[in-house]
C-alpha cells in the first residue's frame, strides 16, 4: 500500500485577519494596565524616596537644636545660594534654591532621592549644581521654612501651630523643582486650571510637572492620583489630588503650607 500524503494548509488571509484583530484588542485594552502599573510602580518609588528626606529632615533637626533647614539656621545670605533679586555680597552662589538638598546631604548621601521618576528630568527647572556637582531635583522645599520666616524652621514653633506639625508640609512634588509656596497662582498670571478657585496658590504641588508661570497653564499632574508630601513631623504620604486646596488668600489649606493657617478639614 502506498503511502498516503496529507498536505499542510496555511493560514488563509482572513484568519490572519482575525488573530491580528484579537492581537490588537487585547493590546488596546492591556496597555493603560500595563501604564497604570508603571506609574504606580513609579509613585511608590518617589514616596520611598519622601520617606529617607523625612528621616533626614529629623536627624538634621535632632543636630541642630530642633531646627529644620533654613536661613534660621545659616542666617539670610549663604555663600552658596544665588538668587539674582537677593543682595548678598560677594560668593560663588552656585545652588541656588536647590541648596536645601546640600543642607541635609550629609544623612541622605544619595542624590538620587530627589528627582521623582515621574518628573521633569533635565532642563533648568530639574538640574541644579555648578559643573562638577550637578544633580537632578525635582521636588520642592517650603520656602516658609526654608527662610526661617515667623521662627517656622523650628519644630517647637511648629508644634504650636493651628494644625501641628504633623499637617504642614516641608518637601513636596513641585512643578518648580527646588521650592514650592501657596501664593503660585501669583505665578500663572492670572491664568487657571479648571475646576480650580482663582484664589488657588497650590499650582505648584498640585501640577508637579510645569512651572505654573509657563503659559498656556499645562495643568498636568505628576500623578493621576496624588502629589507625594513629606511633612514636618517626618512622615510622608500621599495627597489625593481632590484634597489638595487653598492659597496664600484662603482660610485653610491641604496641606498646611502657611503653617499659621488650620489644615481645610
Amino acid at each position: 500500500m502506498g503511502r498516503s500524503i496529507v498536505k499542510r494548509q496555511g493560514f488563509t488571509l482572513i484568519e490572519l485577519l482575525v488573530v491580528i484583530a484579537i492581537i490588537a484588542i487585547l493590546a488596546a485594552i492591556l496597555m493603560p494596565v500595563f501604564a497604570q502599573a508603571r506609574e504606580k510602580a513609579r509613585m511608590t518609588s518617589c514616596l520611598n524616596n519622601m520617606k529617607q528626606i523625612g528621616l533626614a529632615l529629623q536627624m538634621y533637626a535632632q543636630d541642630y537644636d530642633e531646627t529644620l533647614p533654613s536661613s534660621a539656621v545659616y542666617g539670610t545670605c549663604h555663600p552658596l545660594h544665588n538668587v539674582t533679586w537677593q543682595t548678598c555680597g560677594s560668593g560663588t552662589r552656585i545652588y541656588s534654591w536647590a541648596l536645601w538638598v546640600k543642607w541635609i546631604e550629609p544623612y541622605v548621601k544619595n542624590n538620587q532621592v530627589y528627582a521623582c521618576p515621574s518628573g521633569p528630568q533635565t532642563g533648568s527647572q530639574a538640574e541644579f549644581g555648578p559643573s562638577w556637582d550637578r544633580f537632578r531635583c525635582n521636588l520642592g522645599y517650603s520656602e516658609f521654612i526654608f527662610h526661617g520666616a515667623a521662627d517656622w524652621a523650628r519644630l517647637a514653633t511648629l508644634s504650636g501651630a493651628p494644625s501641628g506639625v504633623a499637617s504642614i508640609a516641608v518637601v513636596a512634588d513641585s512643578g518648580w523643582g527646588p521650592m514650592f509656596n501657596d501664593w503660585s497662582n501669583a505665578d500663572s498670571r492670572g491664568q487657571q486650571c479648571p475646576g480650580d478657585p482663582p484664589e488657588f496658590g497650590l499650582y505648584r504641588i498640585k501640577y508637579a510637572v510645569d512651572p505654573p508661570w509657563w503659559l498656556p497653564l499645562s495643568c498636568r499632574v505628576r500623578h493621576p492620583s496624588g502629589s507625594n508630601v513629606v511633612f514636618a513631623d517626618g512622615h510622608a504620604k500621599m495627597v489625593p489630588l481632590g484634597r489638595i486646596q487653598g492659597g496664600y488668600l484662603t482660610a485653610c489649606q491641604n496641606p498646611v503650607v502657611r503653617p499659621d493657617k488650620p489644615q481645610c478639614p
